[in-house]
């Protein structure tokens, strides 16, 4: 997997020593697990084993600022839905919310599947989030329509989501 430069950004591949900054500025932030299928982690322990997931998938990335290698945030492929688009998903530390920074990672995470092959990538937000639909519009996607999704990994809850996608 490649490391991929923005204006503000690289985002890299997870390592193993990233746990610590990962708990400490997203993954135990309710604001931030709030509109995310993850409920915040209650331990450090939690986040460990989140990173062994995210440091081996295929195109996960963990995003951080040029200046500063340290995680503020993460993206990658979450799966292909049930009529072939591949997902992305992406969260990010509640400090950094609203510059502009997600839109950076999207765009060059799309360039970057595009480039490997990929034809139609989507990505989807829950309904109470607008601001996430407005960095897929930002990074090029076409709104597609809404549908239910899984609210919460482990639960049956369901929550409404708008779905996006974007053509190579």
């Amino acid at each position: 997997m490649n490391t991929l430069y923005t204006d503000r950004l690289v985002l890299r591949p997870f390592r193993t020593g990233d746990a610590e900054a990962m708990y400490k500025n997203w993954t135990c932030d309710e604001r931030v697990a709030r509109y995310c299928r993850w409920h915040p982690h209650k331990s450090i322990f939690e986040t460990e084993e989140f990173l062994k997931f995210c440091i081996d998938a295929e195109y996960s990335w963990a995003i951080t600022l040029k200046d500063k290698d340290e995680p503020i945030g993460a993206i990658d492929l979450v799966g292909i839905n049930s009529v072939g688009v591949h997902e992305i998903g992406y969260v990010l530390m509640y400090k950094h919310w609203g510059q502009g920074l997600m839109t950076e990672a999207v765009k060059a995470v799309i360039n970057e599947l595009f480039r490997n092959g990929f034809d139609k990538i989507g990505a989807c937000h829950n309904i109470d989030n607008p601001a996430s639909g407005r960095v897929m519009e930002k990074s090029g996607m076409t709104y597609v329509g809404n549908r239910m999704e899984q609210k919460k990994f482990g639960s049956d809850e369901k929550c409404e989501v708008k779905w996006y996608e974007i053509c190579r």
